[in-house]
């Protein structure tokens, strides 16, 4: 029925998340949705809480939830289960929002802005991680579960750093040296310190900051998530701001269940 999710669905649904929380196994959810089945009324659109609050104990109990929003991914499933990943990413050119654009224009009698409910958009303004065609994502998926799904415990400590003598180095000298444009930056330790690296972007919620680089990544055999000021994405109209720092907060907050 149009893809829409009722009240047989939901239950499919819940008990294959239920039983991936049992199992101790990640999830992955690919959803292609026109959302809550109308035909079946109230008792169809509740189903979006069950489905939500199944997730919402999976991720409680430590394990991933990794989401690939296909085309199209709206209405209930986008605004509940569709939104809650551990890592989100959407197909290209995949019409996403909550009100399709039919739906809009029978309520406001216009067409609904072009281009406003794509993947693209939505990754511009900080609400998806990536835009990632369907080729790519096994990579994207095997990158993320190496770093979520990491041991824990026997992770050999890194040595102390050698205690060497600091010289004496004039502070303007310092100002200037911090200012070099070919100064090793966050991306390059990325690229020859890290591994599994796989970038994150936005608070989910419209505001992403270009100066801050936020990515899962493994040092060794160490999973972390990574969280470094990128000099390469600021400019003087947009320098590093609050933005910044509610989206590092928002991926603290995501994965500290997570133990990374």
């Amino acid at each position: 029925l149009a893809g829409s999710i009722g009240r047989a669905a939901a239950d499919r649904i819940v008990a294959a998340i239920e039983r991936a929380t049992r199992e101790g196994l990640p999830l992955v959810a690919a959803p292609v949705s026109g959302g809550t089945r109308m035909q079946e009324g109230t008792p169809a659109f509740v189903q979006m809480v069950r489905i939500s609050a199944a997730v919402a104990a999976h991720r409680k109990a430590g394990l991933p939830y990794l989401v690939y929003l296909r085309n199209p991914t709206t209405g209930g499933v986008m605004a509940s289960w569709g939104s809650l990943g551990h890592v989100t990413v959407a197909e290209p050119g995949a019409l996403v929002g909550f009100l399709g654009p039919r739906v809009y224009e029978a309520l406001y009698d216009r067409p609904f802005p072009a281009g406003v409910q794509t993947s693209e958009n939505l990754y511009a303004r900080g609400i998806i991680d990536a835009v990632v065609p369907p080729e790519e994502i096994a990579d994207i998926l095997d990158r993320a579960l190496r770093i979520l799904m990491a041991p824990r415990d026997g992770v050999a400590p890194a040595p102390d750093p050698v205690d060497e003598p600091v010289p004496d180095v004039d502070t303007w000298d310092c100002v200037v040296r911090s200012r070099r444009p070919d100064r090793p930056g966050v991306r390059r330790l990325l690229k020859y310190a890290a591994s599994d690296v796989v970038p994150l972007n936005g608070t989910g919620q419209g505001e992403a900051d270009p100066g801050l680089l936020i990515a899962l990544a493994r040092f060794g055999d160490a999973p972390c998530v990574f969280l470094g000021q990128d000099r390469r994405g600021q400019t003087t109209d947009h320098p590093m701001g609050p933005e910044a720092l509610r989206e590092a907060r928002s991926f603290t907050d995501s994965l500290a269940g997570l133990d990374i």
